[in-house]
Order: structure tokens, then sequence, then C-alpha cells
């Protein structure tokens, strides 16, 4: 079995979507989903469901819901400890409104408690990261635990960039001295906020590659994704499906492409089945779909 450490945050995930058409600056009948998130608990649920042995390295509160959110990482197939908990700390929280086609209109995200898991913290779980093959890391951790943990893991690093706000902590891994290949996720949003210089994608990854990154997957939505490395570039498009909920498709795309690298695939093959993982997310009201376990290897 193909093992993995994600590092990220695990929150909760109150997701609006409008039951009639969406209006700006107005209150919106909806319908209200309550269920557990977090870019790098996502990753590693889905890493889980595809059958890859998962620990998930994050920090919990110790509020109401904090027990509740780590038996679910547990019933998800995670391995949490041991686990870091915060006294007095409140969990994190994501709250998203989505238009009436499901894609998010406004999204706001709770993470102080990802200020606890510092490089003190992130020290006991190296020679773990270490003994898998790779680590996952979100951007909702602080600029400091991302570089620890660059340059301490010996395993391929797999960042999801998280947001546009958030993508720029990536600037702490340019030219670091770091053993272990670097490979990006990022959307177009991301990747411009990252490289706030150069207009298009392909000059974007370029920048990335001489900055020591490995690798560049970006997501474009409907128009497909960008892929650029040392040995060249191409363009795969996206599945045309009518979207439920958008929330989790991102994080699916990069489980998909870490299952598809570490079982030996081709990026192309990898960002494939990445596209097919972030479309059966878009078809879920959640942001976790139990479809992706039939997601195949194909060499």
């Amino acid at each position: 079995m193909k093992r993995i450490t994600v590092v990220g945050a695990a929150n909760v995930d109150i997701i609006a979507t409008p039951v009639g058409r969406y209006v700006p600056c107005d209150s919106n009948p909806a319908r209200v989903e309550i269920s557990y998130g977090g870019v790098g608990r996502n990753i590693a649920h889905n890493l889980s469901l595809l059958g890859v042995g998962t620990r998930l390295v994050t920090v919990f509160g110790d509020d109401g819901i904090a027990l509740s959110l780590r038996d679910h990482c547990r019933d998800a197939g995670l391995v949490i400890d041991p686990f870091h908990e915060v006294a007095g700390a409140r969990s994190n929280y994501f709250i998203c409104v989505n238009d009436d086609h499901g894609d998010m209109q406004a999204g706001a995200a709770d993470m102080a408690l990802m200020e606890h898991l510092t490089p003190e913290v992130l020290a006991m779980y190296v020679a773990l990261i270490n003994e898998g093959d790779a680590c996952a890391v979100d951007c909702n951790i602080t600029p400091e635990a991302l570089r620890y943990v660059a340059k301490r893991s010996l395993v391929p690093i797999y960042i999801d960039a998280t947001s546009a706000a958030k993508a720029v902590k990536i600037k702490e891994l340019f030219e670091l001295d770091h053993a272990a290949p670097v490979i990006l996720k990022l959307n177009r949003a991301e990747a411009r906020a990252l490289v706030s210089d150069k207009d298009s994608l392909a000059d974007i990854a370029a920048e990335l590659l001489e900055r020591g990154i490995s690798r560049v997957y970006i997501t474009q939505g409907p128009d497909g994704i960008y892929c650029r490395d040392r040995a060249g570039e191409f363009e795969l498009p996206s599945r045309a499906i009518d979207i439920v909920n958008a929330t989790g498709a991102g994080d699916a795309f990069t489980a998909g492409v870490i299952y598809g690298e570490i079982n030996g695939l081709d990026p192309r093959k990898a960002a494939a089945l990445g596209v097919e993982a972030a479309a059966l997310a878009l078809q879920s009201p959640c942001a976790i779909s139990d479809e992706i376990k039939t997601l195949k290897i194909i060499k």
C-alpha cells in the first residue's frame, strides 16, 4: 500500500446554495449543508478513499465540534494520532455562498487555529513524513511551517495553494535548498497572485520552475488544465458537466494527481486522473464524493 502524510487544515464547512436565482447583496432562500472539510483534510479523505494509507497532520481546538471532527477524520480512514490540541481554541470554519449553478460567489475562512501548527509541533512528524511515498501540504499552514516541511522532507512534496491570498506563502520556497521535488497545484487566480509580474500561465509556470519548483499544475475551471515541468508542457480539457457544488473540486484534483504520480503515472495521465476526480466532486453536494473510489490507474 502507498502511504502519504498530509499537512493542513481540518474544519467545518457551511455551504449555502440558493434554491432559485442567486441575487447579489440580498437574502437568498437557500439550501445549507454543514459538513467537514479543510483543504488538507479533503485531500487526505480523497486519498484514503483511493486506498492510500493516509496520515493527517493538523491541529484541533477543544470546542464542542472538535471531538466530532476528530472522530470524522478517523471514520474517513485517516491516521491522526498523535494529534495536537489547543486548549481554549475554536475549530476552523469555512463559510461559502454559491450561486444557483453551484459556483462559489463568496467564501470566508476562519483558520486562526492553524497558527498553532508550528515548526516545533511539526518536528514530531518529520520521521513519519519521510516513511511515506509523498507529502501533501495546504497553504493554510504558516509560511514558517511550510518552509520547515519543505526543508526536512525527503519525499516529493505536493503543495495546494488553497487561495489567492494564501498562495503567496509559496514564495518561502523560492530558491530554498530542499532535497525533495516540489510540485504545485494552483488555480489561475492563485498563480497570478504568486507571480504578479507575468501575464500568461506559461510565463508564470516558467518563472516558478526557475525559482526551484519541479512541476506546476494550473487549473482553469471549464478551460481545462495547464501543466509545465522541465520536460515540457501540455494542456488538458475539463469535463463538461452540470455543477452541483464546486467546493472541494480543486482538492479532489490534487488528490487525483498525487494518486496518479505515486503510482507511476506520467504528469499527463496523472492530470487526466485529477480531472476525473474533480468532475466527481463537482457533481456531489458535499466536498467529498465517495464515487472517487471508482477511479482506476491505467498506465
